[in-house]
């Protein structure tokens, strides 16, 4: 990123000064987009692959659904409510601030982004919600994932994991053990892939600094840095002030020192931006810290997989920063198509660094904008990632805690 910076400020202000030709500097910002493009095509490629072979994954790992007792229904409700709140934080502190108001930064191709929902006029919040709740029914489920139609593609994963879990289970059946590994199997090859595919990630955002720096100057990262500071405000209200208030309440501990006995596991977190990769210390911290082992080894790994709290704002607050750029003012009802959206995707989201910039193009999706927007905020998303992986590991702890106060 800072080598793509200093030559595209350079750029523009030898440009400005007449030093250096216009048109070379328009050329020259040309190829960074064009380097930054084969970045974003990759990312894209991944897409289904992982969120298809994520999903049903982690939903027949829970095993069968009809056993799972109290203990899984705890960790899931409580997965689903702290993410929706994370989503609602994200939402209303990106409305507040309004980082992308006024940016017209021409980081993308010229013209309004298209979609359907966008064009529409508006409408009754419910009516929206029933066409979007309608339109997770696929007709064809190839085909919506040929199209890039995620949100069909999700429920069709999900409904389709449960089913493997009850055919196995239920029925013993040793052919829906095979299509259980086989996506099992597909996990691993598409996470191997994901960070072969994020290890030119500086390359792809040398190329997009480097464009959004000639084009527009310093401008193009005053916006970047609102829009990292609306993503920080509202994961630290998250983490420091909804989480917390959850723990106190529900099981009396003091959330300063359950956050103290975790250290270790938040700052691996946060260096190496994966729960994945910090479950072992996460598990051995979260059991030191007093709650029982049955607990932590049924609600942390299940919580690695599908609650990714931060991954969720992080993901709303994007699309929201993302319209605002465009100069669109989104409804309340697109805005809660957003927040379904993000829940959703970010069930989906594998724990591997980068793997919510993957998602974002489900979201993006869900509302009509073009998934090359994602190019607005790659230069900043490594350390969002670190952040926002962070929130997810807390989250996933302050949940083993919850559900262990209740058994």
């Amino acid at each position: 990123m800072g080598l793509g910076a200093a030559l595209g400020l350079t750029l523009n202000w030898a440009g400005g000064q007449g030093i250096v030709d216009a048109g070379i500097v328009s050329n020259v910002a040309i190829i960074g987009k064009e380097i930054g493009d084969l970045f974003l095509r990759l990312l894209q490629m991944l897409v289904v692959p992982l969120i298809v072979s994520s999903l049903i994954t982690g939903v027949t790992g829970m095993g069968d659904l009809r056993t799972l007792g109290s203990i899984g229904g705890r960790a899931i409700g409580f997965y689903l409510t702290t993410s929706f709140l994370a989503i609602v934080t994200g939402i209303v502190v990106v409305n507040i601030i309004r980082p992308g108001d006024g940016a017209e930064l021409a980081l993308l191709e010229e013209g309004a982004p298209g979609g359907a929902l966008l064009a529409e006029e508006p409408r009754s919040i419910g009516i929206v919600l029933w066409e979007q709740l309608e339109s997770l029914i696929p007709k064809n489920p190839l085909a919506a994932a040929t199209e890039g139609d995620m949100l069909p593609v999700i429920f069709f994963s999900l409904l389709m994991g449960v089913f493997i879990g009850l055919a196995e289970h239920r029925n013993g059946s040793k052919d829906a053990s095979i299509v259980r590994r086989f996506f099992s199997g597909l996990v691993d090859v598409m996470m191997q892939m994901t960070l072969f595919v994020v290890k030119f990630a500086p390359i792809g955002v040398f190329g997009f600094t480097l464009f959004a720096a000639a084009g527009k100057g310093l401008a193009a990262f005053q916006v970047l840095g609102w829009y990292v500071l609306t993503v920080f405000i509202a994961l630290l209200i998250h983490a420091t002030v909804t989480l917390p208030i959850i723990l106190k309440v529900v099981t009396g501990r003091s959330p300063i020192e359950y956050a103290r006995r975790l250290t270790t596991a938040l700052v691996t977190a946060f260096s190496t931006a994966s729960s994945n990769g910090t479950l072992p210390l996460t598990m051995q911290e979260v059991e030191g810290a007093g709650v029982k082992p049955g607990v932590t080894s049924f609600v942390l790994p299940l919580g690695a997989t599908i609650n990714m709290d931060g991954t969720a704002l992080y993901e709303a607050v994007a699309v929201l920063f993302i319209a605002q750029v465009y100069g669109i003012d989104l409804t309340i009802a697109q805005q809660a198509i957003i927040a379904f959206t993000a829940l959703l995707a970010s069930i989906g989201a594998a724990g591997i660094p980068h793997a919510g910039m993957v998602m974002m193009v489900v979201v993006l999706n869900a509302v009509g904008l073009p998934t090359s927007a994602v190019a607005l905020i790659l230069a900043v998303d490594r350390i969002l990632d670190m952040l926002r992986t962070t929130v997810n590991v807390w989250s996933d702890s302050v949940a083993a805690a919850v559900v262990d106060a209740r058994e």
